[in-house]
């Protein structure tokens, strides 16, 4: 029987020497694992370039991480300041930089920062002027077009500067309007002016005229002379490149200044004719619109 206990007794101490041996070995272990690497951000690189208003996923990886931290220096805003991923917007004015910092964690420390430099991209504006003329006058087949429309320039009450344009339709001409396009096209609406606006061969590379890398929207200010005016603004057309184009649809004006766009960043504009249009029509104005243009402009990323 005492040889049966002391046998025991010697397990047990056996035992113990074991707990405590693997008890110091993690210990140890833990003690000995080292902190997080230098993250690596993905986009890649030192610096990216991103459009005004975009939204861009930026990523972080690091062995042994079990958390991060982003800290945002400049222009923007990120959609959280922890986890591996996030989400950094751009502001919408353009313009400006920004850096991006994020640093690992885990339970031994804390890794070395690692940065990313967000260059936002400029937005830059031409204005129509430069680049086509208001010669197709337009109205229903069989009239004459300058017989229901007045085009003028207008120094007074202008948004900016001295030089707005003042439109006049009178009904009787079912509907009417103006397109503006390349000089190339013709200096007046004629047969031959036509046919090459609808045959698209007189048509201009617009990123490559204005030098924008790619262009985002149309703007302009307009108002009405009662300010119940009704008038559809529009770039291309059904059958005037580019095609189908694009419309405010129609809009009532207010006697005040108000700015419209029309947006372009989804449109093909390499072989573009008409470049900017107004329509008006009897139904919608049955005793006719005099309206006010100012500061039509193609605005883009230089």
């Amino acid at each position: 029987m005492k040889k049966q206990v002391s046998l025991n007794a010697q397990q047990r101490v056996q035992r113990n020497l074991t707990c405590s041996l693997l008890v110091l070995i993690i210990l140890v272990a833990c003690k000995s694992a080292p902190p997080p690497e230098k993250p690596v951000i993905t986009p890649s690189g030192a610096e990216i370039k991103i459009a005004p208003g975009e939204r861009e996923t930026i990523s972080a990886s690091s062995t042994g991480a079990s958390r991060y931290k982003w800290s945002l220096q400049g222009d923007g805003g990120i959609s959280a300041s922890t986890g591996p991923n996030i989400f950094y917007t751009a502001p919408n004015a353009g313009g400006g930089l920004a850096i991006l910092t994020v640093t690992a964690y885990n339970n031994q420390g804390d890794s070395s920062q690692n940065a990313l430099t967000i260059n936002i991209a400029t937005i830059d504006s031409v204005r129509l002027e430069r680049l086509a003329i208001p010669a197709g006058w337009m109205c229903v087949e069989g009239k004459n077009p300058a017989n229901f429309i007045r085009f003028e320039s207008s120094p007074n009450r202008c948004f900016s500067g001295a030089d707005c344009k003042r439109i006049t339709y009178r009904s009787g001409a079912v509907w009417g309007g103006i397109y503006w396009w390349p000089l190339s096209c013709g200096e007046s609406g004629t047969t031959q002016a036509w046919a090459r606006v609808q045959q698209a061969t007189c048509g201009v590379n617009l990123p490559q005229m204005t030098n924008l890398s790619s262009i985002i929207q149309l703007t302009f200010w307009a108002r009405g002379e009662r300010g119940e005016e009704v008038i559809e603004f529009k770039i291309g057309g059904a059958d005037v490149s580019p095609i189908p184009g694009n419309s405010t649809g129609k809009v009532t004006l207010s006697a005040d200044w108000r700015q419209y766009q029309i947006d372009l960043s989804n449109m093909n504009l390499t072989n573009a004719v008409g470049l900017f249009a107004w329509i008006a029509s009897d139904m919608d104005n049955p005793q006719g619109a005099t309206f006010y243009l100012d500061d039509i402009q193609f605005k883009g990323i230089r």
